[in-house]
C-alpha cells in the first residue's frame, strides 16, 4: 500500500513541474561530418507561462551575424496552430503543435552553430501584450585532420559491417590480434533511468616483447550520433556531450607501461536514440614508426523502463530521501547549535563594541584635553617670547636714550656758547638797526616821491592799452573761423576750438602731422561711460577733466561732408600702440549710426573690423545681433556683434571677462587699455 501511496506522489509532482518557456539543443556542439544531425526544440511546458493569461504566438529564430539581429526562422499561431516559415532549409524537417516548434538539420554544417532564441508573446491579465524570450547556443568544433580521417574510415567500416558473417570473421580475426578493450556498463540501459559508462583502453599484450607502442589519440563514437569523446596525447579529454560533466569523462595517455592509456565516459537521461552501435578507435605507433589503427565495437540497447524498473527506482529515491532527511535533521541541529554560539558570540561582540565605544570616547576627551594643554603650552611660550623680544626692546630703547642723553648734554654745552656768541652779535645788530632806521626813514620819503609821478604814468598805458584792444577785436571779427582741426596750427599739442559750425572740438596738432578732431577720450576714469542712447546721440564729459565723447550725430555730421580717416592711439602696459582705418563714416540716427570703415594699419591689432557694418549700441537701445544685451553684458555702448573684440567705452580698469575698455589683441578679455583716443582728420583734397 504505502508503494502506491509513494508512486501517486511522484506522479502529483510530475505533474506539478513549474510552467516555463523551454529551449534544447541537441547535440550543442557540432562538427561536420561527425554530427549527423542537429535538433531544436521550442517548446512550453504545460501549456502555459507564468505572468501570461493568454498566449498568442511561439517563434524560433537565430542571430544572423550580417544584420546583427536576430532574423525569425518559423512562428506558431498558437489559437490556429498555423505555422511561418520565414526561411527555406534545403536539409531539414519541422515538427510543430500544442505549444511546441521542433527544427531537425541533417549532417549540420558551420552555419548552422548559431545562437537560437525561443520567444513566446501574449497578454498579462492587465491585457498589456507581453514578451519571453530563452536562448540557447550551438557551438562548432573544428576536428583535426588525422581525426577526421579516421572517422570517415570507421563510417566506411560500418558500412562494411552490414554483412553479417563477413563481420563476423573479421572481428574474430580482430579479437586474435587486438590490443584494445571496449566495454560498457551495461548492453540494455532503461530510458532515462540508467547511467551508461564505456571504458576503452590500450592493453599491451606482449605479442612483440621488443616491440614498444604509443598511443597518439583515442576516441568513443557513435555510429548516429557522432562522437562522445576524444583524447589527444598530452591533452585533456574533450566531449561533444552536453549532459556529460568534467568529472563523468576521464581519460589518459601515457608513455610509462605502469598506466594503460584509457578513455572512460559516463552520462545519465539516455534516450532511444542513444541505441545503437558505438566504436572505439586508437591510433597507435609502433617504435619501429609503424603506425597501426586498431578500433573495438560494442551495442548498446535504449528501451523504455518497465513499471516494476520505476517502482525499483522510487523505492531507491525513497531510500535515498530517508538518508537525505537524516543527514538534514543532523545538519538542522549543527546549524541550531551553531546559532546559539553565534547568538552568544554576537552579544559578546555587542558588549566589547559598548566596551570600545566607551573607550573610545574616553579616548576622545583625553585627547582634546591634551590638545587644549598643548595649545595653552604654545600660548605660554609665545607670551613668554613676546616678553622677551619686549624686554630686548626696552634694554635698545635704553640704550639708545642713554646715548641721546650723551648727545644732549653735549649739545647743551654747545648751545649755550651758541647764546653768548649770539647775544654779542644782538648788540652789535642793535647798534647797525638804529643806524638802518634813520637810513630808511630817509629813503621812504624819496620812494613816496617816485610812486606818485608812476601812478600817473600807469594811468597812461591803460588808455593806450584800451585803445589797441578794441582795435584788434575789430580786426578778428574780419578774420574767418577754423572749419576742421587741419586748419589749427599752434604749438599745444591739444587745443580746444569753435568751428565755424559752431562746434567746440578738442583738436591734435602733433600725432601724425596733426590736424585730427578728436570725439573719444579717456585718461582717468573720473567720467562714467555708461550711458543711455540720449547722451551717446548729444556726448558728453569735459574738456577740462580731458575725457570726453563728442557724440554721435556731431561725428554723423562731420563724416557726412568728406572722406575721413580713423585713428586709434592706446596705451597697455606702459606701451603706445595705434590703430589706423581708412574711409572712416557713421550713418545717420534712422540708420542707428551704422559703422563704415575702410582698410586696417598699425601696430594695435585690428580689433575694429569684426564690428564693420554693425549699430549703434546702448543698455537702453540693443541694435546688436546676439540674443543678449551686449552693452549690459560688456557694461559699455559700443558697435557691438555678438558681442566684442573691442570695447573702448567699457568700464574704466575693469578686470572682469567682457567688461573693460578692452582691445582683444592686446588685453585679451579679462585686462583694461589705460589710455584710449579716437579722433578723425579728413583727408586732403586732390
Amino acid at each position: 500500500m504505502a508503494l502506491f501511496v509513494h508512486l501517486a506522489l511522484w506522479a502529483t509532482l510530475v505533474s506539478l513541474s513549474t510552467s516555463e518557456l523551454l529551449i534544447d539543443v541537441q547535440p550543442n556542439v557540432i562538427s561536420e561530418e561527425v554530427t549527423p544531425k542537429l535538433v531544436i526544440n521550442c517548446s512550453i511546458s504545460n501549456n502555459h507561462v507564468q505572468q501570461f493569461d493568454m498566449i498568442k504566438s511561439l517563434s524560433l529564430a537565430r542571430y544572423n551575424e550580417n544584420i546583427k539581429e536576430f532574423q525569425i526562422l518559423l512562428s506558431l499561431e498558437a489559437a490556429t496552430l498555423n505555422l511561418t516559415e520565414y526561411v527555406q532549409f534545403q536539409r531539414s524537417q519541422i515538427g510543430f503543435g500544442n505549444m511546441y516548434i521542433i527544427l531537425t538539420f541533417q549532417e549540420p554544417t558551420q552555419s548552422d552553430a548559431r545562437v537560437y532564441r525561443c520567444n513566446v508573446t501574449g497578454d498579462d491579465a492587465s491585457g498589456i501584450n507581453i514578451s519571453l524570450v530563452n536562448k540557447k547556443e550551438v557551438k562548432y568544433e573544428t576536428l583535426s585532420k588525422p581525426l577526421l580521417d579516421e572517422i570517415r574510415r570507421l563510417k566506411k567500416d560500418a558500412d562494411k559491417n552490414q554483412c553479417s558473417s563477413i563481420e563476423e570473421e573479421i572481428t574474430d580475426k580482430k579479437k586474435q590480434r587486438s590490443k584494445l578493450s571496449f566495454v560498457g556498463s551495461s548492453e540494455v540501459i532503461n530510458e532515462f533511468i540508467d547511467p551508461l559508462t564505456l571504458t576503452c583502453s590500450f592493453q599491451d599484450l606482449n605479442l612483440h616483447p621488443n616491440k614498444n607502442y604509443t598511443v597518439e589519440f583515442m576516441y568513443i563514437f557513435h555510429e548516429t550520433n557522432g562522437v562522445i569523446a576524444t583524447i589527444s596525447k598530452g591533452q585533456t579529454v574533450v566531449t561533444a556531450l552536453q549532459e556529460v560533466g568534467s568529472n563523468h569523462v576521464k581519460g589518459e595517455l601515457s608513455d610509462e607501461k605502469l598506466q594503460e592509456p584509457y578513455l572512460h565516459v559516463t552520462w545519465r537521461n539516455l534516450r532511444s536514440s542513444d541505441s545503437g552501435k558505438y566504436f572505439c578507435g586508437a591510433h597507435v605507433i609502433g617504435s619501429d614508426g609503424r603506425a597501426e589503427r586498431l578500433n573495438e565495437m560494442v551495442t548498446v540497447k535504449v528501451k523504455l523502463p518497465t513499471f516494476e524498473d520505476l517502482v525499483n527506482v522510487i523505492q531507491k529515491l525513497l531510500i535515498q530521501v530517508n538518508d537525505d532527511r537524516e543527514i538534514l535533521q543532523d545538519n538542522t541541529r549543527n546549524i541550531k547549535s551553531i546559532q546559539n554560539e553565534l547568538s552568544n558570540n554576537q552579544d559578546n561582540v555587542i558588549k566589547m563594541y559598548k566596551d570600545l565605544d566607551n573607550h573610545e570616547q574616553n579616548f576622545i576627551r583625553i585627547k582634546i584635553d591634551l590638545d587644549s594643554n598643548q595649545q595653552n603650552i604654545k600660548n605660554i611660550n609665545q607670551d613668554l617670547d613676546n616678553q622677551k623680544q619686549n624686554i630686548i626692546r626696552i634694554n635698545t630703547d635704553l640704550d639708545s636714550k642713554e646715548q641721546q642723553f650723551t648727545r644732549f648734554n653735549t649739545d647743551l654745552d654747545s648751545k649755550q656758547q651758541n647764546i653768548i656768541s649770539i647775544k654779542q652779535d644782538l648788540e652789535s645788530s642793535k647798534k647797525d638797526f638804529n643806524e638802518h632806521r634813520q637810513n630808511i626813514s630817509i629813503f621812504k620819503d624819496m620812494l613816496d616821491t617816485i610812486i606818485l609821478n608812476r601812478s600817473s604814468l600807469l594811468e597812461d598805458v591803460k588808455e593806450e592799452l584800451t585803445k589797441v584792444n578794441k582795435k584788434l577785436q575789430e580786426s578778428c571779427k574780419c578774420l574767418p573761423k577754423p572749419t576742421s582741426c587741419r586748419d589749427i596750427v599752434s604749438t599745444k599739442d591739444r587745443v580746444v576750438v569753435t568751428l565755424a559750425s559752431g562746434l567746440e572740438v578738442m583738436c591734435d596738432t602733433k600725432t601724425d602731422g596733426g590736424g585730427w578732431t578728436i570725439f573719444q577720450r579717456r585718461i582717468n576714469g573720473k567720467v562714467d561711460f555708461y550711458r543711455g542712447w540720449k547722451e551717446y546721440r548729444d556726448g558728453f564729459g569735459d574738456y577740462n577733466i580731458g575725457e570726453f565723447y563728442l557724440g554721435n550725430e556731431n561725428i554723423f555730421k562731420l563724416t557726412s561732408t568728406g572722406q575721413y580717416d580713423l585713428r586709434i592711439d592706446l596705451e597697455f602696459k606702459s606701451k603706445k600702440y595705434f590703430a589706423q582705418y581708412e574711409n572712416f563714416k557713421v550713418l545717420s540716427e534712422t540708420e542707428n549710426y551704422k559703422l563704415q570703415i575702410g582698410n586696417y594699419s598699425g601696430n594695435a591689432g585690428d580689433d575694429l573690423s569684426h564690428h564693420n557694418y554693425m549699430y549703434f549700441s546702448t543698455f537702453d537701445r540693443d541694435d546688436d545681433i546676439w540674443s543678449l544685451n551686449c552693452p549690459e553684458r560688456s557694461s559699455g555702448a559700443w558697435w557691438y556683434y555678438d558681442c566684442q573684440s573691442s570695447n573702448l567705452n567699457g568700464r574704466w580698469g575693469s578686470t572682469t571677462s567682457q567688461k573693460g575698455m578692452n582691445w582683444y589683441r592686446l588685453t585679451g578679455q579679462s585686462n583694461s587699455v589705460s589710455f584710449s583716443e579716437m579722433k578723425i582728420r579728413e583727408r586732403e583734397k586732390n
